[in-house]
């Protein structure tokens, strides 16, 4: 009997041991092969910085690059002042790294800040959310999915930094939505074991501890294999990219001059419309339906969403992390939500709800929404524009050289 399991698990332990050394040898050989950090990597929105580790690592080393973390507002580049444009050539002495897509609330930021170990401790960080990310529900199950990493959920279990209570919260959250979207018809394939995990961190148990206990290995083999395909997902994007130079001493910017250059394309490119929102933004989503949408937003309200404790969320992963992060407060488009029926007074509410919690943790706020009425501080309903980009501009090198 001794010699029959001899012969079955010292063969089995060879190939699991065979199968280590080989998965060891590949990470090993992919990190000491990886092109550095390139700096015209932060102008892309690409996903490999939101559902990874490494690339916002790198990012995080470089002196004069400065992380903007946000959502779908971060794709308009066609807008002149939008900051991958306005800073281009770091012509103020940095360059902003992209970090975000759409549906990338407060949450997936979060989880992503929490994951990064180190790497942002002490760091200059801003932070942007959409108004439009606090309705009623919240982040959407699949939008969610759609943005969730594994091996960041992973990595931040494994931070001893951060509380158990952050953990805990985090987990509940992953844990629902990981069930919500499995409920969903047309769900891809959820992992059980991490949904076990995440139901077990976020309300712990000496029976579920055990469970999650025996699936250590799993995790552990998981964690790696994410950090293998982190590797090889960042690696095209650094080896395609180009570096850039800083002038010496970069030209004062005429603010006025800037305004005028971004007004002047703000008509060109909003000529469709009365409300100065982009002409395909218009002409795909509001156009010949104009009429139907009057009042249509006549109940929408922003005062309860599980988004505001997300955003609590946030705040305090970046407090753990040691990082003081410029939060940028966006408004919505008034004459449009007046247009649509969402009041004056339920945007306020919206508003406020925001403040408070920034005033909670002492955050720095960058306040836009008394711009809610000015022409081109928009490009379309709910995203920064022309105006409201170059606000941002100005907030953003008053933020990095701590003016």
């Amino acid at each position: 009997m001794r010699a029959a399991l001899r012969q079955v698990l010292l063969p089995t332990l060879g190939l699991l041991l065979a199968a280590a050394l080989i998965l060891w040898g590949v990470g090993s050989a992919l990190i000491c092969s990886m092109p550095p950090w390139r700096d015209s990597v932060g102008n892309q929105n690409a996903a490999e910085k939101i559902t990874g580790c490494y690339l916002l690592a790198q990012s995080a080393t470089q002196e004069d690059t400065l992380l903007l973390f946000g959502s779908s507002e971060l794709r308009t580049t066609e807008i002149c002042t939008h900051p991958a444009n306005f800073f281009a050539g770091k012509r103020a002495g940095f360059q902003v790294d992209l970090i975000g897509r759409g549906s990338c609330q407060s949450l997936i930021h979060a989880l992503q800040i929490a994951a990064s170990g180190d790497s942002l401790r002490g760091k200059k960080v801003v932070l942007i959310t959409s108004p439009q990310s606090y309705v009623a529900g919240g982040i959407a199950p699949d939008l969610f999915y759609a943005n969730f990493s594994a091996q960041q959920y992973l990595a931040l279990l494994e931070d001893d930094s951060l509380s158990p209570q952050l953990k805990q919260y985090l987990s509940g959250r992953v844990a629902k939505l990981l069930a919500d979207y499995a409920a969903l018809p047309d769900a891809a394939p959820v992992d059980p074991a991490l949904q076990l995990l995440a139901k077990q961190q976020s309300r712990p148990s000496a029976l579920a501890g055990a469970a999650t206990a025996l699936l250590t290995p799993y995790y552990a083999l998981s964690g790696y294999l994410g950090s293998l395909r982190d590797l090889a997902a960042a690696r095209p994007l650094l080896a395609a990219g180009e570096d850039t130079a800083a002038p010496i001493q970069p030209d004062p910017i005429d603010w006025a001059a800037e305004e005028a250059a971004a007004v002047a394309q703000a008509e060109q490119m909003s000529a469709n419309n009365e409300f100065g929102m982009e002409d395909g933004y218009y002409t795909t989503y509001i156009g010949d339906r104009l009429e139907r949408l009057a009042g249509r937003e006549s109940q929408l309200s922003y005062a309860d969403s599980p988004e505001y404790d997300d955003l609590r969320a946030l705040f305090q992963v970046c407090r753990e992390k040691g990082i003081r992060p410029l939060f940028i407060h966006v408004p919505l488009h008034g004459q449009w939500s007046d247009y649509t029926g969402f009041t004056a007074g339920r945007r306020a509410q919206y508003y406020e709800n925001v403040r408070q919690i920034a005033g909670e943790y002492g955050v720095q706020l960058l306040d836009l929404t008394g711009y809610e009425y000015e022409e081109y501080f928009l490009c379309d309903t709910m995203h920064l524009g022309w105006k409201g980009w170059l606000a941002v501009d100005r907030a953003l090198i008053g933020y990095y050289y701590g003016l």
